[in-house]
């Protein structure tokens, strides 16, 4: 058993009121009752309210087990707050307490829905703006960085290749985790996302060129994505496929794009952790997934910033989200500068 699960009650322990709520919040039966207040949620967001609770329920249990026989209600108030704050703040950072007193209250307001929880998302509010920033080494990453990192990937496991006259395990893994880079930073999608690329399904051959073809259920925001992909890249994809693939192994067990050394797909968490070690190794810090996001809406403001409202299509927001609204300002910033450098350079040739 993990640490992380010790520190949760697990659910065939939870009180019967709080199991029968749960599973009423998520039920799929009836769409017009009220009741089922979470059907909507990703399976992610599930979890990650499921954790949250039943690590508070955990906590409960350990210091005030009386109140497990009370309904939810009963075990949700300041004191009790405090105490599990300060108790979560021996083992984790403030960033860590502010997301899992978040999905706290969250899971909270859909198994109490009546109860007024305002209060704990001031305390959580208070928490996150007196947390300790750490600085940003990622502030002026763009897609092109990571782009040219999964070209140069590829292109060394190539020459490595042709230097040895062989294919070793581990060259055709740095050819996989290059070409895996390069596609993230052209289509940025969401990890489960590119864990369930399969060649002949999502990966499809258009003419001399491949195209990723991702049906709504894959995507996050339910839009179906037809992603054509340039020559250059889709002869790597070939290359990858004809030269590097079929070296790693248990490739001719399965259709899936990339393949582990485990002789099955990649999970998303093994995907995760591959480009967090190449960018680690690149750059001196590790990019995550999210962060490709990042830096393409900065890649954006900076090359088109008059266009960088598009960045809401490219991330795949259905609205003009508080993400995309931080690159619009960006690009807007640029814009202003643009323009006083101008307006300085006309000045400054006019008295000359």
């Amino acid at each position: 058993m993990s640490s992380a699960s010790k520190k949760q009650l697990p659910m065939q322990e939870w009180p019967a009121d709080d199991s029968q709520r749960w599973e009423a919040v998520f039920n799929l039966g009836d769409l017009f009752d009220e009741a089922n207040r979470g059907a909507h949620l990703a399976p992610s967001t599930r979890e990650a309210l499921r954790v949250s609770y039943a690590q508070y329920l955990r906590f409960v249990s350990d210091r005030h087990k009386g109140l497990l026989d009370c309904p939810a209600e009963a075990r949700i108030n300041r004191q009790l707050v405090a105490e599990y704050v300060s108790l979560l703040r021996k083992t984790n950072q403030e960033t860590s307490v502010v997301s899992t007193l978040h999905h706290l209250r969250l899971a909270l307001r859909l198994l109490c829905p009546d109860v007024d929880l305002s209060w704990l998302l001031t305390i959580t509010k208070r928490i996150a703006a007196a947390a300790p920033r750490k600085a940003r080494k990622h502030g002026s990453m763009t897609s092109e960085r990571l782009y040219l990192l999964g070209i140069e990937l590829m292109d060394r496991a190539v020459a490595d290749a042709r230097r040895q006259c062989n294919i070793p395990q581990m060259t055709a893994m740095v050819y996989r985790d290059g070409l895996l880079i390069a596609l993230l930073a052209l289509f940025i999608p969401r990890r489960r996302t590119v864990a369930a690329i399969q060649i002949g399904k999502q990966l499809t051959r258009s003419g001399e060129s491949w195209a990723l073809d991702i049906p709504p259920e894959d995507m996050k925001n339910d839009q179906a994505l037809d992603f054509p992909i340039s020559a250059d890249m889709s002869r790597r994809i070939d290359t990858y496929l004809k030269e590097f693939r079929v070296h790693l192994p248990g490739a001719d067990r399965h259709n899936g794009l990339w393949v582990s050394n485990k002789r099955r797909p990649m999970s998303d968490s093994a995907i995760y952790d591959a480009v967090r070690r190449r960018t680690k190794r690149a750059f001196g810090f590790g990019v995550n997934l999210h962060l490709f996001r990042n830096a393409a809406g900065c890649f954006w403001s900076i090359q088109d910033p008059v266009n960088v409202r598009g960045v809401k299509d490219l991330l795949g927001h259905a609205s003009f989200e508080k993400t995309t609204e931080k690159h619009y300002m960006m690009g807007q910033s640029r814009l202003a500068g643009r323009a006083l450098a101008n307006a300085l350079d006309a000045m400054l040739a006019g008295k000359e």
